[in-house]
């Protein structure tokens, strides 16, 4: 990638970042003026790079997400609820989110964000699923929502279910029904 593209890329991302990450601003509410002042980049720029403001911000996650992704996909499938809170805790992700919470549109983008990305895992490991005749694309799908309907369930009940816990569940419930794997593997 040329030297001033990324530069400029990576300018608008940091002031979409800091706007909403630092000045608190709702990711629905920011202006692509707004983050060209605060990146110091002309509009015309921004245009260059991104179609809207909405394929920055995928950008920027992709950004913040490569040492997610450098987990090995065998550890993010079995494990997921541990994995993921042990990459997410105090993170830049997390930072995010946090500033984020009371925006819905910024909620909705990550979580399509997030689906679409973990659907692309469970497709990639389906190579290891059980022969049965289920389309490839309906148990990524199920595999995904069973990790959303257990994730908001734990937070609901994390007093009560610790991570291991509910890697179990998921195992139980989902993975094992699934995949073909060594149970006794240290993941």
């Amino acid at each position: 990638m040329d030297m001033r593209k990324h530069r400029s890329m990576q300018l608008l991302w940091i002031a979409l970042f800091d706007l909403m990450a630092v000045e608190k601003f709702k990711f629905s509410k920011i202006t692509i003026d707004q983050i060209c002042e605060k990146a110091m980049v002309h509009r015309s720029t921004f245009y260059k790079h991104f179609d809207d403001k909405f394929r920055l911000l995928e950008y920027g996650l992709n950004q913040l997400m490569e040492e997610y992704w450098e987990i090995s996909l065998e550890k993010r499938i079995l494990r997921p609820f541990f994995w993921s809170n042990n990459f997410f805790e105090g993170s830049e992700p997390h930072k995010l989110v946090l500033s984020q919470q009371s925006d819905e549109v910024f909620l909705n983008c990550m979580m399509t964000y997030s689906m679409r990305l973990l659907k692309k895992d469970a497709l990639t490991f389906i190579q290891h699923s059980k022969t049965i005749d289920i389309p490839h694309h309906l148990l990524a799908e199920f595999h995904v929502a069973a990790m959303v309907t257990l994730s908001n369930w734990w937070h609901k009940n994390s007093n009560f279910v610790d991570l291991a816990q509910i890697d179990q569940y998921f195992q139980r419930l989902v993975n094992e029904n699934i995949f073909d794997f060594n149970q006794e593997k240290e993941i």
